[in-house]
């Protein structure tokens, strides 16, 4: 197969109504998404077909699926159009420095700390910069926003290592939990303090701070004591800074967290060590994904303002 001939043949066009026709799994609804009718839906699969030499899509009891080479050839259209939209960012900021869009995913905890100081600081300096945010767990970031291209990169901390084929990470540093109370606790004016006369208090912990061989369960592990038996589990930071002002409960907050917290006066970091997080907190990019001035931008002022957290 020629490149030149695929070149001259294939429509931009065509690729998005491919792209469109396997998302939603039959011709009828991306006729309706995309306003045609069904029959150029059809003919643009046909051309395609025809140009590539190869079948991309089959019928099923379950609709229309592609076809090995759909599959390969939807992954790459969806890396033309993000180059394409990547390109007029560009061309955005190029256009007006003091602008241009970032579109990035990270964890809560990073939203309301590095990551919310980064954009604090460039709304400063570029006032007409735009920011669209995606939240979630490091698995859901990575394997879907990610890899989906719904976001220019993620900062995260990831589960294990090494990252998924084709992620490529930048190490930021390795967060440390603190245990941490609200003013009114008991324990708020205590400068000694063992995890074991916590064992028995209410506490605050996330889904990802249960699963095994993370700091809370390797400390309660370590100290020989069972984890705690009456919790509530929620990742929300507010819920954390309402229930600890109750002062009838007891969390853990990350370090990286602390420096950047607005509600930092509300809480009271306790004396008890708990073991780093394993994996780093990582910039996470596609390899081989160009990022836009505007994304490069904050990049280097998520760098800047990560240094100090770095421990040791």
């Amino acid at each position: 197969m020629e490149i030149a001939k695929v070149k001259r043949r294939v429509r931009l066009r065509d690729l998005d109504t491919l792209v469109a026709v396997v998302h939603t799994g039959a011709m009828r609804k991306a006729a309706e998404q995309l306003h045609l009718s069904q029959a150029a839906v059809s003919k643009a699969v046909q051309e395609l077909e025809r140009a590539f030499g190869v079948a991309l899509l089959e019928r099923s009891s379950r609709g229309v699926e592609a076809t090995a080479c759909g599959q390969a050839l939807v992954r790459r259209a969806k890396a033309v159009f993000d180059e394409l939209q990547g390109a007029l960012r560009e061309f955005e900021h190029l256009g007006d420095p003091a602008g241009g869009e970032v579109h990035l995913g990270c964890m809560e905890t990073l939203h309301a700390g590095l990551v919310g100081a980064a954009v604090e600081r460039l709304v400063h300096q570029h006032p007409r910069m735009r920011f669209q945010f995606e939240s979630g767990q490091s698995p859901d970031l990575i394997d879907h926003f990610l890899r989906e291209r719904l976001v220019e990169f993620v900062i995260a901390r990831p589960y294990v290592l090494p990252l998924p084929p084709g992620i490529e990470g930048e190490p930021l540093f390795h967060d440390q939990l603190r245990v941490v109370v609200g003013l009114e606790s008991p324990f708020a004016r205590r400068r000694r303090l063992t995890l074991d006369e916590l064992a028995g208090e209410s506490w605050i912990l996330s889904r990802n701070e249960l699963l095994p061989q993370t700091p809370v369960v390797e400390a309660f592990a370590a100290a020989g004591l069972p984890m705690p038996a009456q919790r509530v589990i929620s990742g929300s930071l507010n819920m954390r800074y309402n229930l600890l002002a109750t002062g009838r409960f007891v969390t853990v907050m990350p370090h990286s967290l602390l420096p950047f917290a607005k509600h930092r006066s509300m809480v009271r970091v306790l004396p008890v060590p708990l073991p780093l997080w394993r994996t780093p907190t990582m910039i996470l990019t596609l390899q081989g994904r160009t990022l836009g001035p505007a994304a490069r931008l904050f990049l280097a002022t998520v760098r800047e303002l990560a240094k100090p957290l770095v421990i040791g």
